[in-house]
């Protein structure tokens, strides 16, 4: 036969108000390791304490050289306005280059440009450009063509590129004929 205990209901309010306040200390508590849990590890979006983000990522200065270069047929005046910049890769960077037609005729020109060394092309990231589109010149004008770009940050991780202190952009204007 099962032998029935009886319990007061004072023993049993004073269990559930433990029980209760024992959870509550749980919850808190909880929230408390996670944090540190999650700051100590870099978990969910919380930066890792006490780490040099910049010195692990190990970004290092780039030098851009920028070169113009004009088909000896065209009659203009064709360069950038600055000659290098020093930037850090995931820097987005503007430049402008100008274009001036010295003669009193259109003409069509056409910009290519090129990348050395080759093995950093993969890495320079144009966001706007006025390469490969063929432009009709106006006589005796004067033309600013904007070039927006950054070197993708991978470059510093690459065993191909990680040691690369300088690039050189060119650009050459070609004579794509009479408008």
């Amino acid at each position: 036969m099962i032998k029935m205990l009886s319990i007061s209901s004072g023993l049993i309010y004073g269990f559930s108000i433990m029980m209760v306040v024992s959870m509550g200390v749980f919850c808190y508590s909880v929230t408390k390791l996670y944090k540190i849990t999650c700051s100590k590890f870099g978990l969910a979006g919380i930066p890792k304490k006490g780490v040099n983000l910049n010195k692990k990522l190990h970004h290092q200065p780039i030098q851009i050289e920028f070169i113009t270069q004009v088909d000896k047929m065209l009659p203009c005046v064709f360069r950038c306005s600055i000659s290098h910049i020093t930037l850090i890769p995931g820097e987005v960077t503007k430049t402008n280059y100008k274009l001036r037609n010295k003669n009193n005729d259109y003409f069509v020109g056409e910009a290519v440009y090129n990348i050395t060394p080759f093995v950093a092309s993969k890495y320079f990231n144009k966001l706007q450009c006025f390469c490969y589109n063929k432009m009709i010149i106006p006589p005796f004008a004067d033309i600013v063509l904007p070039l927006v770009f950054y070197i993708d940050p991978n470059i510093n991780f690459d065993d191909d590129t990680k040691n690369i202190k300088k690039i050189t952009l060119t650009y050459i204007l070609n004579n794509m004929g009479k408008w």
